[in-house]
């Protein structure tokens, strides 16, 4: 299982370069940045789902009352929650 999330993190982190150059950005702050955008683009995706139907909700095997939550959450809490769930060490 190990190897497999180790696959996973490698395809989505930049690789560190065999040259690195004074100009380029910190990977750290590529990261960074990284993770804010999924998480923004993920509380996103809930925001829309609310605007959805009850009936439509229902098809999906979702409630409003489970959304609204992960819809509210500050950016922030949605980072380190990922984080969290997906083993990254920070």
């Amino acid at each position: 299982m190990s190897e497999r999330n180790e696959c996973a993190r490698e395809r989505h982190e930049p690789r560190f370069p065999d040259v690195y150059m004074p100009a380029m950005w910190p990977l750290d702050l590529q990261r960074y940045l990284a993770d804010w955008f999924r998480a923004w683009r993920q509380r996103r995706l809930y925001r829309r789902l609310l605007q959805l139907e009850d009936c439509e909700l229902a098809v999906r095997d979702l409630d409003r009352a489970r959304l609204r939550p992960l819809a509210e959450r500050p950016l922030r809490q949605a980072v380190v929650e990922m984080r969290r769930c997906s083993g990254k060490p920070r």
